[in-house]
């Protein structure tokens, strides 16, 4: 799944650089959010807390919105995003929770 340009400018230029001498990767996964419903969605905590169960750490971990262009209508997803940085090794183990990469390729 490509993420848009609206999204790529959101988050830094170091794309899996190295933070800590540890190379990195970013995750991310839709937060749920619909439009006209402002009590519905998952909070970064609460969704940081599945990858920490699931032994990832988190470096970083940043709201934010997938860039797609998208309906406004009520009941419709926002298209906010919840994205973490993690440690590339850990980035099977986030895939398999069903966490999309982002990555350089995403940047158009």
């Amino acid at each position: 799944m490509a993420v848009s340009l609206g999204l790529a400018l959101l988050l830094p230029s170091a794309w899996g650089q190295q933070s800590d001498e540890v190379e990195t990767a970013f995750v991310y996964k839709p937060d749920g959010t619909l439009h006209c419903e402002t009590t519905r969605g998952i909070s970064l905590e609460a969704m940081a807390q599945e990858l920490i169960r699931n032994g990832i750490s988190i470096i970083t971990r940043r709201k934010s919105y997938d860039g797609r262009e998208g309906i406004a209508v009520c009941g419709k997803p926002t298209g906010g995003i919840n994205v973490y940085e993690i440690a590339k090794s850990d980035l099977p183990q986030a895939l398999k929770l069903e966490f999309q990469r982002l990555d350089s390729s995403s940047k158009k």
